[in-house]
């Protein structure tokens, strides 16, 4: 009964290990470029844009990086075209986690009212060319998970037109950096 009590509290431990485990084992039997033979190219982009879509959280998203390293890792993709298909996925899940934070702003002001009030006002004063730079950087450049910089941004009451496009262009950049890293890996 422990065992199971267990399991339950931690499920999404359990399925992102389980997730990881089957990825290796077909991955060890299948090389990568019989899978994609047998799936399509189309159905890899496909799966790849889901687990990009599914993996919002920096935990979760392990399968999509695997999923994104072993398609790649065939040859068989348009780096330009996987790129722009992944950014709006990923994205999606980041504005998730700004509305959160958009959202918490009122709820975390009772204790950290003036440290958000700080915040607010500091960001407010800087020029939307320099947000856009350092969201376009965090989010291309680094692998750190994104929804600690949304979820800040979010609380800090960024305007969430000029962040979405640095967002948008900061994924698309990473994974084509990666898949172009891993693709370099072939030669």
């Amino acid at each position: 009964m422990f065992f199971i009590d267990f399991i339950k509290k931690h499920k999404g431990f359990f399925f992102l290990f389980i997730f990881i485990l089957a990825w290796i084992i077909l991955v060890s039997i299948f090389p990568p470029d019989k899978i994609v033979e047998v799936i399509g190219v189309q159905t890899s982009y496909f799966i790849i844009f889901l687990t990009a879509f599914i993996g919002v959280s920096g935990f979760a998203s392990a399968p999509f990086y695997a999923t994104l390293v072993t398609m790649v890792s065939t040859g068989e993709f348009n780096l330009i075209v996987l790129s722009l298909i992944v950014a709006p996925a990923r994205a999606f899940g980041d504005s998730l986690f700004f509305i959160l934070g958009y959202q918490g702003h009122f709820v975390a002001k009772e204790k950290l009212g003036k440290t958000l009030n700080f915040f607010s006002l500091w960001l407010s004063k800087r020029p939307g060319w320099v947000i856009f730079l350092f969201a376009y950087l965090y989010t291309s450049l680094t692998p750190l998970p994104q929804d600690i910089l949304m979820v800040i941004l979010g609380l800090g009451k960024a305007s969430f037109k000029k962040i979405l496009p640095a967002v948008l262009l900061g994924n698309a950049t990473f994974v084509f950096l990666v898949s172009y890293l891993v693709s370099l890996a072939l030669i």
